[in-house]
């Protein structure tokens, strides 16, 4: 059966290129999966028989770069597009028994350690994890396939199926458990029964996962539309407890609760356009409501001074939450300034609001506001109409550009000299992240 799915102008580009050069290329996992269940894809993922090298000899140093070690692929720039494309993979021959080293020697037998064992387009298929992430696209022939026989049927009835044995899958690669968990969040699947037994029992390997990796996984939650969905399965499945351990010990509480409320604001409005996926305001919602219950604020209310105390709290609780998860300086500062603007925007007057304007943090403090008087079920037309929406500054008259400049003929404004010319370097070689 032929499929025409809407694709990327640079996902054909990269399937094109790739396979004019005599390489096997397809478009794989959960685009696919998005495009069968009629949503718009976040990215498009490429699986192809060309090694990292080879893919770099067809598009360019400047265009393609070698990433990993563990497992090894290439980013591919395109249109100004960057697309992930991997090389096919077979079961892999190294895992943490195959190792010497003493701290391999208190994981699981069978993690993966290293996935760089290449094959073909059918192994590829059933080394991956679940049934729906492992169909394969080609945009040019408008060709889909299902290797294992069981991804069309799945996607259609809401199924999450391990591929092979559900609990090796999981011994392989703990995060396997998230992705299902993933999988039932944001689409409402179900897990099938061998798949959900062996989820149960594979619980305590995920202390075995990478801290990175878990880490990223937090960081798409927490992006997510349905980040409170999320985190309501995890705790459902037993899995908050190790992923989220202070989250989970305080499910259920007020303040929890209140958070899960907030959430779920913010992603009603994510839905409907008119927040962006933040990953900062999200923290700022999970946290605000732990530092208030603390503070002895009752919900809606804020302090009205910020001092030491409420510093102190606020990097208390930020910190607390999401460890052992490590979230990046920058998100959990944005995080601390979101909720700190929020006695400035509640004791404000009218005049005072140009200035808050041009505060970097004013566009997701406002955002902040109006989420913990929609979560009340308050009405907040006249906080909109006080508060103008505005994600940049330059949106607004009180942006001053800044100026240029000038230069003056009579001074000589360089102070470097020209470098002679010679011979072009060469270029570095590639960086494994």
């Amino acid at each position: 059966m032929e499929y025409d799915f809407e694709i990327s102008r640079g996902a054909y580009q990269v399937v094109d290129a790739l396979q004019k050069a005599g390489f096997e290329t397809y478009i794989v996992g959960g685009a696919i999966r998005d495009l069968l269940l009629k949503r718009k894809p976040k990215d498009f993922d490429i699986s192809t028989s060309a090694t990292p090298e080879e893919v770099r000899q067809v598009f360019g140093r400047r265009k393609a770069r070698i990433i990993g070690k563990r497992f090894r692929l290439t980013h591919v720039t395109v249109n100004g597009e960057l697309f992930e494309v991997s090389t096919f993979r077979r079961t892999p021959s190294v895992h943490a028994g195959d190792k010497n080293d003493e701290k391999f020697q208190k994981m699981p037998e069978n993690l993966i350690v290293s996935d760089n064992d290449y094959g073909t387009a059918k192994e590829d298929a059933f080394r991956r994890d679940f049934t729906v992430n492992a169909l394969f696209y080609d945009p040019v022939n408008k060709v889909l396939i299902d290797h294992t026989g069981m991804g069309i049927k799945d996607i259609e009835n809401g199924v999450v199926r391990a591929i092979g044995e559900a609990a090796l899958r999981f011994e392989e690669d703990p995060v396997r458990m998230i992705r299902a968990l993933k999988l039932v969040a944001q689409f409402d699947f179900s897990l099938e029964s061998a798949t959900e037994n062996a989820l149960f029992g594979a619980l305590p390997l995920l202390k075995h996962a990478s801290a990175g990796r878990l880490s990223l996984e937090l960081e798409k939650i927490l992006k997510s539309s349905s980040c409170d969905r999320h985190f309501e399965v995890f705790f459902d499945y037993g899995l908050l407890t190790s992923f989220l351990p202070v989250l989970a010990e305080n499910w259920g509480s007020t303040a929890c609760k209140r958070a899960m409320d907030l959430l779920y604001e913010r992603n009603c409005r994510i839905e409907a356009g008119i927040y962006r996926d933040s990953i900062s305001l999200a923290l700022a919602a999970i946290t605000l409501p732990f530092v208030m219950a603390e503070l002895n604020y009752q919900p809606g209310k804020v302090w009205k001074r910020r001092d030491e105390l409420v510093d102190e709290v606020l990097y208390k609780w930020i910190g607390k939450i999401f460890a052992p998860q490590t979230l990046m300086v920058k998100v959990r500062e944005a995080a601390i300034k979101i909720m700190t603007m929020q006695s400035m925007l509640e004791q404000s007057a009218e005049t005072d609001v140009p200035a808050l304007m041009r505060h970097k943090s004013y566009a997701h403090g406002r955002e902040l506001l109006l989420i913990r008087h929609l979560s009340l079920n308050e009405d907040v037309t006249e906080l909109e109409r006080k508060f103008p929406a505005g994600h940049d500054p330059r949106e607004f008259h009180l942006y001053q550009a800044p100026r240029r400049k000038k230069h003056h003929p009579e001074k000589n404004y360089r102070s470097k000299p020209f470098r002679k010319r010679g011979k072009r370097p060469e270029l570095p070689p590639d960086f494994n992240e």
